[in-house]
């Protein structure tokens, strides 16, 4: 199995199994984590932001991204993708 594969595989397991044991619905947790985001950043910067699931998506693999640059280790390009996984369903049910 390649590398890619084994990546793909992986974030599979987590985000259709033991993500949605640990925290539920990715979109449920994504929607809640965008309202808070948005009543934050609203508050702190005078003007109405509005945050939504896919961008709580996007801007976790951006965190990864970011952890990659700093060290590099197979654990962000698996939750990378996981994320994006996360994210495609977000947009599904948009």
């Amino acid at each position: 199995m390649t590398a890619a594969a084994e990546t793909l595989r992986i974030a599979a397991e987590a985000v259709c199994g033991e993500r949605n044991e640990s925290y539920g619905s990715p979109v449920d947790d994504f929607r809640t984590q965008a309202e808070m985001f948005s009543s934050y950043l609203s508050r702190t910067n005078g003007t109405n932001v509005l945050v939504t699931a896919s961008d709580i998506a996007a801007l976790m693999i951006l965190v990864k991204i970011a952890r990659q640059a700093h060290r590099a280790k197979p654990d962000n390009w698996i939750d990378a993708a996981g994320y994006a996984a996360c994210g495609a369903q977000c947009d599904s049910q948009l």
